[in-house]
């Protein structure tokens, strides 16, 4: 009964400021910049979410004073994010090329909310779209916190630090009902002891389906106001390890013998190769060396080229060999048990 319920997403708006100080949509050149703009190289090297600022609501710290864990996120953008392209569009800026408004913008997000929503299914097929909603931030406590955030970010937006700052833009940024979700999917199939409230157990088993697990981001019972891939790369390293010690349990209670020690991968120079295959070989040829999986005729492969030199080559079969090394060394990784070196933020997470 769970599944689908208890969507868990922060919640932004993204409050601007014209400014005198060019901003993205001035220094990107034609077509996006006016006619006759000159694109500017640093332009192009932007992260758009250039600089990150974290706090503890006072609705948080009233809530918990043990806890110092941030539920307000500030995040800089040097150009001008309308609310109605959030959260996502082809122009943040909501207008056309040329751009035309020059302003830098100040994303208040709210890590956690009262507020949730769901993920339903209309039809059984496969090419329908789910509908994805999100509630709308009604309790006091959302209300409060986005107050917070709201006045935080005016105050650092309009002050003298920020530069040239102008004024703001009264677009309605900020209003209880300009708040937009960053989706990432989390709690629709979260965590927990009870069927009726949650889909998977601390082991990533579906409750009551034998043989089943989940493993992403659904599963993840808290809010954030991050994209949750560390989290996710944390979810499979877990389940790769819960799976990995039960099958060699598994195995154990049935009398088998398992090698829980994957050999150490096998070491390849570049000498050896050119030893082995001649000083110009293909990478093909060198490919299905290093897999064992030469075919007949393979000595007869026609040799590239004289004019790819044996450093031409080395640079190439280097990668190779790295992709090759590093799948071996992910192998022995995997096959080891590894219980006592649990992912510290995973054990964490699924302690809370």
């Amino acid at each position: 009964p769970a599944v689908g319920r208890n969507l868990t997403a922060a919640r932004f708006s993204p409050l601007a400021w014209r400014t005198e100080e060019p901003t993205l949509s001035q220094m990107m050149g034609a077509p996006i910049s006016a006619t006759g703009a000159k694109a500017n190289p640093a332009a192009y090297a932007s992260t758009v979410l250039e600089a990150t600022a974290r706090s503890r609501s006072s609705v948080a710290a009233k809530k918990d004073p043990t806890s110092s864990k941030p539920d307000l996120v500030l995040t800089f953008l040097p150009l001008f994010y309308a609310p109605k392209s959030a959260p996502l569009q082809y122009s943040l800026q909501g207008e056309p090329w040329p751009l035309k408004t020059n302003a830098f913008t100040i994303c208040a997000t709210l890590g956690e909310t009262k507020a949730q929503g769901s993920v339903t299914f209309t039809s059984g097929a496969p090419d329908v779209s789910p509908v994805v909603t999100h509630d709308a931030m009604t309790h006091p406590e959302d209300l409060a916190r986005a107050r917070e955030a709201v006045e935080l970010a005016k105050r650092i937006g309009g002050s003298s630090a920020m530069g040239n700052a102008t004024a703001p833009i009264e677009n309605g940024a900020g209003g209880q009902d300009m708040w937009s979700a960053v989706y990432d999917g989390r709690g629709t199939c979260r965590m927990g002891k009870h069927h009726h409230d949650s889909v998977v157990d601390y082991h990533l088993r579906v409750h009551g389906i034998t043989n089943l697990r989940i493993v992403d981001g659904s599963v993840i019972p808290v809010g954030s106001p991050y994209l949750a891939v560390p989290e996710v790369l944390a979810l499979a390293e877990r389940a790769s390890e819960l799976i990995l010690n039960h099958h060699i349990r598994t195995s154990q209670d049935s009398g088998v013998d398992l090698v829980e020690d994957a050999p150490a991968p096998s070491t390849v120079t570049i000498e050896h190769l050119t030893k082995k295959l001649g000083e110009n070989f293909p990478l093909l040829q060198g490919i299905a060396y290093l897999s064992e999986k030469q075919v007949e005729g393979l000595s007869e492969v026609e040799p590239v080229d004289a004019s790819l030199s044996s450093s031409a080559s080395a640079c190439v079969l280097f990668a190779a060999i790295s992709f090759v090394a590093a799948s071996g060394a992910l192998a022995a990784i995997f096959h080891r048990k590894s219980t006592s070196s649990r992912d510290d933020s995973y054990s964490l997470f699924i302690q809370a």
